[in-house]
């Protein structure tokens, strides 16, 4: 993130960083993005059937498979993106202090990036592994074309994950790569252990004959750290069912004694050539395992038995296997840059995220201690870009929760969308009909439009999950358009006061330097704090 948009009461351009106004904001925005400093180590997990849980319930499975997925820590973000976010806040800690110093004395050089980088040129090595009694039913070319290509555009948004990531990043990734294969064993599947060091045997076996064959192995070392930064592993045969040894997920390569070319393997994704066996191969599971190499969690529920049910109804790469990445993924990835409102704004223009990088924060409670553990995204989920798909369900906005509260040990946050007594990132249900609660999918009544408004009483509202109430809200949404408007608040003095009045306390809002010229410096305390925004609304009333 290289710049903020922040937006204030008459409109949402930039502030100069010695607007005092700006500087409250960025104490509060500290406080959101140390919830960002550790993340535990994420491996994937490709979604199951709903049909193939059911059948593992039944058959006693699904307890071990659990234990499994659970184990591989889907649900967690990269860690290599909190190394980013710690760059970020102390740019925002420097604003906020009012130092400027030349970046080689503010920071220490940055750690180097493990894994798939989430912006720049990325070359990347597809393998493929075939057994004698599983043979190929796709080519090299094809595959080849399908990862790395032009793919079929009958497919688009999901062609190859060359063209999906350069459109869910704005331009900013560029996926390149090369495919090896097909690699086959002199053996049967069947004499695969399914363990880990099978699992990593296999692989070397089959890069271990490509380099005496000459390929250099050197070329995806993107970031120059001595490893392959991801391998993409797709090998024949059934699967064996969901969290099991033969299906669809993204974990680390244990082996580090392991070199080829000098290079050691850092992870990997591991796949299915085609499901079922013989069918023509699908680029959909490579995009969304590349969605965990770059570092974003899954968004689906595993045990609806624990918690909240139904993940994000489906509304996601990360759910469902549909449409685009979510705004708070694109934000936790540097390809968005939202518009920050930690108190009121007026008219806000919003354009379809698939093709632009447009998103709103909108944060309770200014001036609050804990501002930013809990806030709202808004975004306008119009089909274009990666959401050009009649698999979306409609067209509008779209209103994220998230509560970023980190857990005991400030090591991760506390809350995901699988395990949790309630989630990470929740999908506000428009229609007020909580189906994705039940365990439902998202529909086209989940998305904000004309006519609807979210806030402290609508169903679904603004309260945060302790219950508290909040002034968050989301009202006069225009028409469903390719660039929809709405008025977004963080304060109940946004919406019933008198313009004039809100005009001047938002300009003096955040002020420390008082000399009897702040308008609404109710204690005579020589600033315009939290203390007097709340004087304000009791003066001026109105109820929410």
């Amino acid at each position: 993130m290289n710049s903020m948009a922040l937006a204030d009461g008459s409109s949402c351009r930039a502030k100069s960083k010695d607007s005092l106004r700006l500087r409250v904001f960025h104490t509060a925005l500290l406080f959101v993005c140390v919830a960002l400093l550790y993340f535990s180590e994420s491996q994937a997990l490709e979604p199951p059937d709903p049909a193939e849980i059911e059948m593992l319930r039944r058959t006693g499975e699904f307890a071990e498979r659990l234990r499994a997925a659970e184990a591989l820590g889907n649900h967690r973000f990269k860690p290599e993106l909190v190394e980013k976010a710690k760059r970020k806040i102390q740019k925002v800690k420097n604003d906020y202090l009012g130092i400027v110093q030349p970046e080689a004395e503010t920071f220490a050089p940055p750690p180097a990036w493990e894994g798939l980088q989430t912006t720049g040129n990325v070359n990347l090595l597809a393998l493929l592994i075939a057994f004698p009694d599983y043979p190929p039913s796709n080519t090299i070319d094809f595959i080849d074309s399908n990862l790395f290509g032009t793919g079929n555009p009958a497919r688009y948004p999901y062609e190859n994950p060359t063209a999906y990531y350069a459109r869910a990043s704005y331009g900013q990734l560029a996926i390149s790569g090369n495919t090896l294969g097909w690699y086959t064993t002199a053996y049967p599947r069947s004499e695969v252990p399914e363990t880990i060091i099978g699992r990593e045997n296999l692989i070397k076996e089959a890069l271990n004959y490509f380099n005496s064959l000459g390929h250099d192995f050197t070329q995806y070392d993107n970031d120059g750290d001595g490893d392959i930064d991801y391998l993409i592993v797709i090998w024949t045969g059934p699967d064996n069912g969901w969290a099991s040894f033969w299906w669809g997920y993204y974990t680390g390569f244990s082996d580090a004694s392991y070199t080829i070319d000098g290079k050691t393997i850092d992870r990997i994704s591991w796949q299915w050539e085609s499901r079922p066996v013989g069918g023509t191969f699908s680029p959909l599971v490579v995009i969304h395992e590349t969605g965990h190499a770059l570092g974003v969690p899954d968004y689906y529920d595993y045990d609806s038995s624990v918690g909240p049910r139904g993940g994000v109804g489906g509304l996601d790469m990360m759910h469902g296997n549909k449409g685009d990445h979510n705004c708070f993924s694109k934000w936790m990835l540097d390809w968005i840059t939202p518009t920050y409102v930690p108190f009121c704004a007026s008219t806000l223009s919003l354009q379809a995220s698939g093709e632009y990088p447009d998103a709103v924060m909108v944060f309770p409670g200014a001036g609050s201690d804990d501002l930013f553990s809990e806030y709202f995204m808004v975004q306008n989920r119009y089909r274009a870009g990666n959401d050009d798909t009649p698999e979306m369900p409609g067209n509008g906005l779209i209103i994220w929760h998230v509560d970023a509260t980190l857990n005991t040990w400030g090591t991760n946050f506390q809350y995901d969308n699988s395990y949790t007594e309630h989630k990470l990132l929740r999908l506000m249900e428009a229609d007020g009909l909580e189906e994705i609660e039940s365990g439902g999918a998202a529909d086209a009544g989940d998305y904000y439009v004309s006519g609807d408004e979210f806030g402290p009483n609508t169903i679904p509202g603004s309260s945060l999950y302790s219950g508290a109430a909040s002034d968050v809200r989301v009202a006069n949404i225009s028409a469903v358009s390719f660039q929809m408007t709405a008025s977004v608040g963080a304060s109940s003095v946004c919406w019933y006061v008198d313009g004039s009045d809100l005009a001047m306390l938002i300009a003096d809002y955040g002020r420390s330097d008082c000399s009897g010229d702040c308008h609404w410096d109710f204690d005579a305390d020589g600033d315009v704090d939290a203390e007097d925004l709340a004087q304000f609304a009791l003066i001026f009333g109105g109820s929410n």
